[in-house]
């Protein structure tokens, strides 16, 4: 291919999936033979790379951790095995943090320590933000399963 082919294969290379093809580079197609045979055969290729009937492979293979730690000499199996926390778990904890919220408002408010309120406050407002975070964040294929969020 010459040096002009290079820059359209390039350009090629660089379009998302499915993107529509720039005039230029289709004109290019038109009259250059290896190119064209170049893309159609990379499109043929592709297609049978994405089918969905592809082997999947899992994470618990052997082969794949066997290839990881080729990879990276720091690489455990136990980095594949994350601990799940029931959900059980998310509302006690949850049912905790606002049961605390509610006690400890009570607490500072009958002790006359109006000081303390708004300190506190802030504290578990930022507590429960950050277990909502926590929570969304751990629990986000529950969330694209639930709402079909592609």
């Amino acid at each position: 291919m010459k040096k002009n082919c290079d820059f359209y294969m390039d350009e090629f290379f660089a379009l998302d999936k499915n993107e529509r093809l720039p005039a230029s580079l289709t004109v290019h197609l038109l009259f250059c033979k290896k190119c064209r045979n170049f893309v159609r055969k990379f499109s043929l290729l592709e297609k049978k790379c994405s089918k969905e009937n592809m082997k999947k492979i899992s994470c618990d293979s052997k082969n794949v951790v066997e290839i990881m730690r080729r990879l990276d000499s720091a690489y455990e199996m136990y980095n594949l095995q994350k601990e799940r926390v029931s959900m059980r778990q998310w509302l006690v904890a949850g049912a905790a943090l606002i049961l605390c919220v509610v006690l400890f408002e009570m607490l500072a408010f009958f002790a006359s320590a109006e000081f303390f309120i708004f300190p506190l406050s802030l504290f578990f407002a930022f507590s429960i933000i950050m277990y909502c975070a926590a929570f969304v964040g751990t629990n986000m294929d529950f969330f694209i399963k639930k709402w079909k969020i592609q």
